[in-house]
């Protein structure tokens, strides 16, 4: 378990140091957010090996990711949308998409929509996942009422 764990956090990491040396990001953000997407994958990743559920791990992922790239925002003093996209992207389903599109050209149409439809709750878990961790950043607290004085 030990290995499989080094490899999520190091396939994470060059997941998504990848895409965003694709995605032309800061290389202060590339690193970064890198790092937190290891980390969210690799959270993913375990909670998935410890109970089998693959749709909360996808969450706690997400949420993982979004929360650590907005602190990394406000201290890296940079947007989030740099962080939060560059450390979900080792999260997004692209193999469970891929052979849904592959069974629906063969004509699998059964099995293709079967992996279509959970592809898309596990990018459901993202999305609700990713809006939440932001959410929790975003919440103000409504300025405190001054008191008049006659």
């Amino acid at each position: 378990m030990l290995t499989g764990l080094l490899r999520a956090m190091i396939s994470g990491f060059l997941g998504a140091a990848g895409f965003g040396a694709l995605l032309h990001a800061p290389r202060k953000g590339i690193l970064c957010g890198s790092a937190i997407g290891a980390l969210g994958y690799t959270a993913y990743w375990l909670i998935f090996q410890l109970t089998g559920s693959e749709l909360p791990a996808m969450f706690v992922g997400a949420l993982l990711a979004a929360v650590l790239g907005q602190l990394a925002a406000r201290k890296l003093h940079m947007i989030s949308t740099v962080f939060v996209t560059i450390a979900i992207l080792p999260l997004v389903p692209g193999i469970g998409l891929f052979r849904s599109m592959s069974a629906l050209g063969q004509g699998n149409m059964m099995q293709g929509a079967n992996l279509a439809a959970h592809a898309m709750s596990l990018i459901l878990m993202i999305v609700m996942g990713t809006g939440l961790g932001s959410a929790l950043f975003s919440i103000r607290r409504a300025p405190a009422a001054k008191e008049e004085t006659p």
